[in-house]
């Protein structure tokens, strides 16, 4: 059994200026934990995955291609590979969010 605590976890300097840690990474797949602070963000990007973000805490303003939604605790958005994608954070208190890779990427993201 691999137990991971998320405030052990290192964090990881990122393009986007915000708490990432890496929770898990396998070939199979990859977990990052970002916290993001009110009005944060993350630069709009394209992975050459598909991607899931999970919203632990806080509201979250989810952009993917042309569409955009405002979600809450508790809910699952998938954005296929190769879509332009972004989070945000517009609520008063901090957002996390579990994004999901699927599989880990081997190439990296592109920032737009």
């Amino acid at each position: 059994m691999i137990v991971t605590e998320v405030s052990a976890a290192p964090v990881r300097p990122n393009p986007h200026g915000v708490e990432s840690k890496t929770i898990y990474d396998r070939e199979q797949g990859q977990i990052v934990h970002l916290t993001i602070r009110p009005g944060q963000g993350l630069k709009k990007h394209i992975t050459p995955v598909d991607v899931a973000f999970y919203v632990v805490e806080g509201e979250c303003e989810v952009e993917i291609g042309e569409e955009k939604e405002r979600v809450g605790p508790d809910t699952l958005v998938e954005s296929p590979a190769g879509i332009p994608h972004t989070l945000r954070n517009p609520g008063a208190s901090q957002l996390r969010v579990l994004v999901m890779k699927l599989p880990r990427p081997v190439e990296k993201s592109v920032l737009l």
